[in-house]
């Protein structure tokens, strides 16, 4: 292995058995050895020369993740990945191929393989868009959390980075024992530093009453090197549940304002504090509590003044809602006055039952908001090198009379590439689309009843469906085929319908309504097809092949 530019090597390795380590050894014979975790994945991280062959062996460990860092461009030119050939060997893997694979997105980001959940610290800060995320780099399911990290310059062509944070000592000491990790957190762009609030959970295994879920802080100049965490909220209010999570801050009121996901006296609640100068905080009671029983608390919750109004959003723990869809994220519109935020509206922040823990900023007068695609209705095909997660399309996001709208931003539209299909007034069967990554743009004249396949694997099929009863998503043949995914929208004028392999992401009437849904089709070859019995109604209609994101 030739390190080129880079001037770091970083491995996760656990030893099989006692004296299980990872040897490093330079075409000149220097040999460096470092013992690979007992208990845990032990992160290694090695210096090594530019532009020099290095040999890696792993003696009785096993490796989950290994890229090169430490290059002088780090940030335009990401880690390098690097993966064991049947031999062994340490190879360089190029991006490009590695995500050409039916098993994984291509144009919304995920992370290089193994598990990925909520979007964290997102910001522009220095010319980057950057997105941490919590993220397990040793499996595809979720276990104890690490912070993962990616930036982008236009917030579609993203560069991998080096984990940011690990779980704490303890927890890998005690994996068998203890759950947590660094949990879920956001930024706040100070001048030339980022302030970073997130929760460091700790609960032993089996023991939800026991959890410790407190909220630290560190600072970051360069978004590489962070200070050492600092406690600034160690206890729960009184009447607060263990749930007590996911710190997101900004500024209202002539303060600056931290809300937390919880529950407070048995009802799933956001919880708000108070500070002047970002270090000292004070509990001024609850922003919003949730009245609709069966909810275990509110996760991941948001708060901005958009638009003239203020929007709270928080994904809804253990919810069911009478379509049968699970942990669905709700918006609420309103007022706040004197630390008391009224409600006027409220809505789902996406129809569909796969976005869930989203996260905002706002840059250059647009607010944005990226979400996890979580897989709650256990669909999840596991291949080896595969990928569990991934994060929507970026979002920007207003307030119209009252409603949440939300549009894929438009740098999006540089992925666009050959047309499939051009017309109006007819129906359209395109089959066998390989790649399955492509976009369709629809509008109608007038009401236009249809039914769109927008995914065929052998007996499995989703529909979008549109007739009297509304606007919905259905999937049959799958675990969530006995779900319905409706959409709150009186008619349907325009859609813009995202087809990334496994991944669908529908915008109805510039943003009325959003929907994201999971469809697992290993052959790769998509369809879509649209049947109506008024094709004169298809004003427009187009079909695009997408670029990858990683070419």
């Amino acid at each position: 292995m030739n390190t080129g530019k880079y001037t770091r090597l970083e491995i996760f390795a656990k030893a099989l058995q006692a004296g299980g380590s990872v040897r490093v050894i330079s075409n000149d014979g220097e040999c460096q050895e470092i013992p690979a975790g007992q208990a845990s994945y032990k992160w290694i991280q090695i210096p090594v020369d530019k532009n020099t062959e290095y040999e890696i062996l792993c003696e009785e460990c096993q490796v989950s993740i290994c890229y090169l860092s430490g290059c002088e461009n780090i940030l335009d030119e990401g880690v390098c990945y690097l993966e064991q050939d049947e031999n062994g060997r340490f190879i360089r893997m190029r991006e490009s191929d590695w995500y050409d694979s039916p098993i994984r997105e291509t144009y919304h980001f995920t992370p290089w393989k193994n598990w990925i959940n909520d979007p964290n610290g997102l910001c522009w800060f220095q010319g980057y868009y950057h997105m941490f995320y919590q993220f397990n780099p040793h499996s595809q399911k979720w276990s104890h959390m690490y912070w993962g990290h990616a930036a982008s310059r236009d917030l579609i062509h993203w560069t991998h980075l080096p984990v940011a944070l690990e779980p704490q000592e303890e927890i890998l000491r005690y994996p068998d024992e203890l759950d947590g990790g660094a949990f879920s957190g956001s930024a706040a762009v100070m001048g030339d530093e980022v302030v970073f609030y997130l929760t460091r959970s700790r609960e032993p295994r089996g023991k939800v009453e026991q959890i410790l879920q407190q909220q630290w802080r560190m600072k970051s100049s360069d978004m590489l090197h962070f200070t050492k965490e600092e406690l600034v909220i160690g206890e729960r209010p009184a009447g607060a549940s263990p749930d007590f999570r996911d710190p997101k801050v900004m500024r209202a009121d002539g303060r600056w304002q931290m809300v937390l996901g919880s529950a407070l006296e048995g009802k799933a609640a956001i919880l708000k504090y108070e500070s002047e100068d970002m270090e000292s905080w004070e509990y001024t009671g609850p922003l919003l509590t949730e009245e609709e029983d069966g909810i275990r608390c509110v996760e991941c919750p948001d708060f901005m003044e958009l638009d003239g109004k203020y929007l709270v959003i928080g994904a809804l723990m253990h919810h069911q809602d009478p379509f049968g869809r699970y942990q669905m994220s709700r918006y609420h519109v309103g007022d706040f006055k004197e630390g008391i935020f009224t409600e006027e509206s409220r809505g789902w922040f996406d129809f569909c039952g796969n976005c869930y823990a989203m996260q905002s900023f706002e840059h250059d007068g647009r607010r944005i908001s990226i979400g996890w695609i979580s897989d709650f209705y256990g669909e999840h095909q596991e291949e080896e090198n595969g990928v569990c997660g991934s994060m929507t399309i970026p979002r920007e996001m207003h307030i119209r009379d009252h409603r949440l709208y939300l549009t894929p931003v438009k740098e999006i539209e540089v992925l666009k590439m050959g047309a499939l299909y051009q017309g109006h007034g007819e129906e359209i069967s395109l089959k066998d689309i390989t790649p399955n990554a492509y976009k369709a743009e629809l509008e109608f004249d007038g009401d236009c009843p249809f039914s769109i396949c927008l995914s065929e694997n052998g007996g499995s099929r989703m529909l979008l469906i549109y007739d009297e009863k509304g606007l919905r998503l259905r999937t049959y043949g799958v675990k969530s085929e006995h779900v319905t995914f409706p959409a709150d929208v009186d008619r349907v004028e325009k859609l813009e319908i995202f087809v990334d392999r496994r991944t669908a992401e529908i915008y109805v009437n510039d943003g009325e309504a959003a929907g994201t849904k999971l469809f697992y089709d290993t052959s790769d070859a998509g369809c879509f097809i649209l049947h109506t019995d008024t094709p004169e109604c298809i004003k427009r209609a187009e079909v695009f092949c997408m670029r990858s994101i990683w070419a």
